[in-house]
């Protein structure tokens, strides 16, 4: 009896110790593990599908219906044969959305089977699931809705209303996903089915997604294409970008497009200011002096922008396009404004530089209203108010940080944690990424520096992410129960992402360490300072995952003028980024006015996609890489280019 009482005893006392675990750790919180989602490589496909015959117009519109009704509906569905109520409830979930309640109008068809309904109302609730999960940034599952090939069935009979809905939302999907090339596709595709007051905005879209492709894949997708309308976007966004320093090349391909596409939609109103290309030519100056520092502590620099500088300008030359007389000033022979004087009066009508920000801003405070003749800064100062004729162009990291806030945000994040180096320069970059973060209404959760000279990464990481606030709870349980549970600490669950600002060594020791502080699988997203400029897959293992953003020269090994100046220049690998400066600040002085024109006058440059902001600023779009095994691999349209014959 005594036995059987002691047993019993210690059966309620373990009993009750595991209750007692148990309550505390519900009470701690816990961050539960989310299904991995869908990698781009396991959506669906784009489907070529033929150009419909127009259905009549005549289905449901959500927009003219009052919200007030949705309860009656909801009520009349219970008591109705399927096929009514379902009409009723895709009714109801279309009006749900319309007022923005996503949760709802996905409840409300829950039920709902698409092989048990007519065609058109799969349709429907294929994009109301995909609306849905649009909104919840589940962005590959809700392609994955609209691929089903009975949902790609349904659309060939739809009404024009409907085909328009689902080509445009699979176009924003598209495009969030980075398949640009198959977001052009859907929006060529619905072009004609749309008014004349509606094909502009159409033809923008397109327009703004071929943008996106490198012209390569451009030529390549032209040569596997059999629908005329989308060839002919193709071949002319491939001029838009190709020729960058020789205008009157493009201007001749220019010309031949429109021989050849007489009646395309973009024919009559040419996008991206190429019908401007003439204005170029005649209005480009003939003498450019050139001001960069030749010697002194940033001599290396300038040395290095020079000859990317004259790579575009012997390219251009022996491809046949005209060139300017160059002069040559070293920035620190004398005061920048005794300098700047002197170019003016030996007949330059156009400055590139200076580099320095010290020159920048004394030549700002001497000519506060306007430059005597067109000036091309290599650098950017703070200010709200410049010169007329003064464009400042640089690479900029507080631009790199400004962008990643962009791409965060549409990829439907809105919780953000910053980790930076201390100091003023990460101080300032970390300002950059929040103030635009916060004009988006995104939220920062928490804010972190780390020391690298002191090697405080884990100690810093683990604190953020409130590791150490789990392992406190721990020990706090130990000593009520007196024994050591098994219990793994958790890390805190309000992160959607990580901005990083580190260089390479410091984005090495940092990754691992997000990893073993149970943070491996919060995305990661960088700067151009995460990666050396040059695939070192053996090193770079300890970054995977992480996405950054950089210059297109850094990812394009097929350039001839990259080979030139790395087999011409000994010392080349460590200033590849001032090269890249160099060769666009060669093409940009030909094509100022056209950046003048908006967002349409885009230059594509090897430091990126460049536009003029209000303040004669050049902001640039970098192109959007993964680190994967250890090497760099860019992201755009990804899984639309592995397969060219599927183009319609």
């Amino acid at each position: 009896m005594t036995a059987q009482t002691n047993n019993g005893q210690s059966m309620k006392t373990r009993t009750f110790i595991l209750i007692l675990i148990a309550t505390f750790l519900a009470s701690c919180g816990s961050t539960p593990t989310p299904p991995p989602k869908p990698s781009a490589s396991t959506t669906e496909k784009y489907t070529v599908r033929p150009r419909p015959t127009p259905v009549p117009n005549n289905e449901f519109n959500p927009a003219t219906v009052d919200i007030n009704v949705v309860e009656q509906w909801l009520n009349d569905a219970k008591d109705m044969e399927p096929e009514e109520s379902a009409e009723l409830l895709l009714r109801s979930a279309e009006v749900l959305l319309r007022e923005g309640e996503l949760a709802r109008a996905d409840d409300v068809v829950g039920e709902l089977i698409p092989p048990e309904l007519s065609s058109e109302q799969a349709l429907r609730l294929a994009i109301i699931r995909a609306r849905v999960q649009r909104g919840h940034a589940e962005f590959a599952q809700a392609l994955a809705q609209l691929s089903d090939p009975l949902i790609e069935s349904a659309v060939l009979e739809a009404p024009v209303r409907r085909q328009m809905q689902y080509s445009q939302l699979r176009a924003s999907l598209y495009e969030i996903e980075g398949d640009y090339l198959a977001a052009a596709r859907e929006r060529i595709f619905i072009d004609p089915m749309l008014s004349p007051g509606q094909q502009p905005t159409n033809r923008e879209a397109i327009w703004a997604s071929l943008m996106q492709i490198p012209t390569d894949m451009l030529v390549k997708h032209i040569n596997s294409a059999s629908n005329k309308d989308y060839i002919g976007w193709l071949e002319l966004a491939s001029i838009a970008k190709d020729n960058q320093n020789n205008i009157e090349a493009q201007v001749q391909q220019r010309d031949a497009w429109l021989r050849n596409w007489p009646r395309h939609p973009a024919h009559d109103s040419l996008p991206g200011g190429l019908d401007k290309l003439n204005d170029l030519i005649v209005e480009r100056a003939d003498q450019v002096a050139l001001i960069l520092p030749v010697t002194g502590r940033l001599a290396a620099y300038g040395k290095a922008i020079r000859d990317g500088f004259f790579a575009a300008y012997y390219e251009t030359l022996n491809q046949g396009g005209s060139v300017p007389q160059i002069n040559q000033y070293d920035s620190n022979a004398t005061d920048i404004n005794t300098l700047y004087q002197k170019v003016l009066n030996s007949g330059n009508k156009l400055v590139i530089g200076p580099l320095q920000k010290e020159n920048l801003s004394a030549l700002v405070a001497s000519h506060p209203s306007a430059m005597n003749v067109p000036t091309l800064a290599l650098n950017r100062i703070d200010g709200n108010k410049f010169p007329n004729g003064l464009y400042q162009f640089g690479l900029n990291p507080e631009d790199e940080a400004e962008q990643i806030a962009e791409i965060a945000m549409s990829k439907g994040y809105t919780r953000a944690l910053i980790l930076t180096p201390e100091g003023s320069w990460g101080q300032k970059v970390a300002a950059a990424f929040a103030q635009r973060w916060q004009t988006l209404n995104g939220k920062i959760v928490a804010s972190q520096t780390f020391d690298a000279s002191k090697n405080n990464y884990s100690e810093k990481i683990k604190s953020i992410l409130q590791i150490d606030k789990s392992q406190q709870r721990l020990q706090r349980l130990q000593q009520i129960i007196g024994l050591r549970p098994n219990y793994e600490p958790y890390r805190r669950s309000d992160i959607d992402f990580i901005f990083l600002l580190a260089r390479p060594n410091e984005g090495r020791a940092i990754k691992p360490l997000l990893a073993y502080h149970y943070a491996g699988d919060i995305p990661v997203y960088a700067t151009s300072h995460i990666y050396r400029g040059s695939n070192s897959p053996s090193k770079d293992q300890d970054i995977n995952g992480i996405r950054f953003i950089d210059i297109p020269w850094i990812f394009d090994d097929k350039s001839q003028i990259r080979k030139d100046i790395n087999a011409g220049i000994p010392s080349s690998a460590g200033y590849q980024r001032m090269y890249a400066l160099g060769v666009d600040s060669f093409r940009l002085h030909l094509r100022l006015n056209q950046l003048r024109n908006g967002a349409s006058g885009q230059v594509f440059g090897e430091t990126g996609t460049l536009t003029l902001n209000d303040l004669g600023q050049i902001e640039r779009e970098l192109a959007l890489a993964e680190i994967q095994e250890g090497r760099a691999v860019v992201n755009p349209t990804r899984s639309a280019n592995q397969n060219p014959s599927n183009d319609f």
